[in-house]
């Protein structure tokens, strides 16, 4: 069975317009979990102090799942949230 691997980039999609031949749903979830470490990787942190990548994978018959990963900073010393500019 023929599965796509769309990554989502924070508000960036790419579509795959490949696909890899896989054998099963099972296969296709393990494929998507190590790319998307791979990712992470390569991606996190960027600017900022919250990220998100996420990959959908599709057949042709439309979406199976999402695996998502959110990466979120958040530094504790003296009350200060990064999220609102570092006031408590």
């Amino acid at each position: 069975m023929k599965f796509y691997f769309d990554i989502r980039d924070g508000a960036e999609l790419t579509e795959d317009d490949a696909g890899v031949e896989l054998p099963d749903l099972k296969a296709a979830r393990l494929q998507a979990t190590i790319a998307l470490t791979d990712m992470a990787r390569d991606y996190l942190p960027r600017d900022g102090d919250a990220h998100s990548l996420a990959i959908r994978v599709r057949t042709d018959e439309g979406p199976q799942f999402d695996v998502t990963l959110d990466y979120e900073l958040e530094d504790l010393r003296n009350g200060e949230d990064p999220r609102n500019g570092g006031g408590s």
